[in-house]
């Protein structure tokens, strides 16, 4: 077990200031960080192999939900499977099950999603465009009253 003497030790010698973190596998905790290799080093081999298959299912969670979160946007979208890429091949698609979304997926997808309806939205109605309906109807009233 390691433990740091003061939290600003490893976030002065971290490149982006990232406080360290605590970790308990099979009831041992250890204080990690970026920079802090010794004290990766002094992690026992078992312990080691469960953090590394824990940080192996982060990774591959984290992949399955961004490709969840672009396979939305793209049936949002209405983009269809044979989408090709910029040099003309098509474009590697993963199936992917529907799942439950995180919360910070969900808010990435409505971002995309409100952009796009914006671009996509009809413009709303303006007095210019119903003193024009206004006037077509009035034109049309009168052509009317006249012929008949």
């Amino acid at each position: 077990m390691r433990a740091f003497k003061s939290q600003s030790q490893c976030i002065r010698l971290a490149p982006m200031k990232q406080p360290p973190i605590t970790i308990v596998i099979t009831d041992n905790s250890y204080h990690l960080c970026v920079t802090d290799l010794a004290a990766i080093r002094k992690i026992p081999s078992e312990d080691r192999q469960i953090l590394i298959a824990l940080l192996e299912s982060v990774k591959n969670e984290e992949a399955r939900s961004s490709a969840a979160v672009q396979a939305a946007v793209n049936t949002a979208l209405g983009a269809s499977a044979d989408v090709t890429t910029r040099v003309g091949r098509p474009a590697d698609y993963q199936t992917v099950k529907p799942e439950r979304l995180g919360a910070g997926d969900v808010d990435a997808l409505m971002a995309r999603l409100i952009v796009e309806e914006g671009r996509n939205k009809k413009p709303s109605l303006t007095k210019l465009s119903i003193y024009k309906f206004a006037g077509g109807i009035a034109v049309v009233v009168f052509l009317l009253v006249v012929l008949l």
